[in-house]
């Protein structure tokens, strides 16, 4: 195991100058080639929402955005029956068109880990806007396979 030479302690009682940004650029809207950086699960009222957190593949926008690696992030809802993942007529749409684009919605055996990595993917990118006036969000509108 490696020893990390970062000291939080030292970290924490430095002095900085400048002011920090206060807004974040969103992704511009459009289609970009991606894949899924990765997964992770959340929660609202009850109800479990995979987190799926991909990487944008385009040197322009990472010149664009300043970011080694631009991310979007996109939230689905899960529908559940009995503890279990929902199968059927208009249950997981969402997932199932994430899965297609990625070549494991064959109705074999799967996990949600075997999202990690996969991709590329097409996602369509756009924008909403956000509580504060004049802010604007980016969303994953659509994703589709990678032509």
């Amino acid at each position: 195991m490696a020893v990390s030479s970062f000291d939080p302690n030292v970290f924490l009682a430095q002095e900085v100058k400048g002011a920090n940004e206060i807004k974040f650029t969103p992704i511009p809207k459009g289609e970009y080639k991606a894949f899924i950086d990765d997964i992770d699960m959340d929660e609202y009222e009850g109800s479990p929402i995979l987190v799926i957190n991909y990487a944008i593949m385009d040197d322009t926008l990472k010149a664009t955005l300043g970011l080694e690696k631009p991310t979007q992030q996109d939230r689905i809802f899960l529908d559940m029956e009995n503890g279990q993942l929902a199968f059927g007529v208009n249950k997981n749409v969402r997932l199932g068109r994430t899965r297609e684009a990625v070549g494991q919605n064959n109705g074999k055996a799967w996990q949600f880990n075997q999202l990690r990595g996969a991709g590329p993917v097409k996602l369509l990118i756009d924008h909403k806007p956000g509580k504060n006036a004049g802010e604007v969000f980016s969303y994953v509108a659509r994703v589709a396979k990678a032509s």
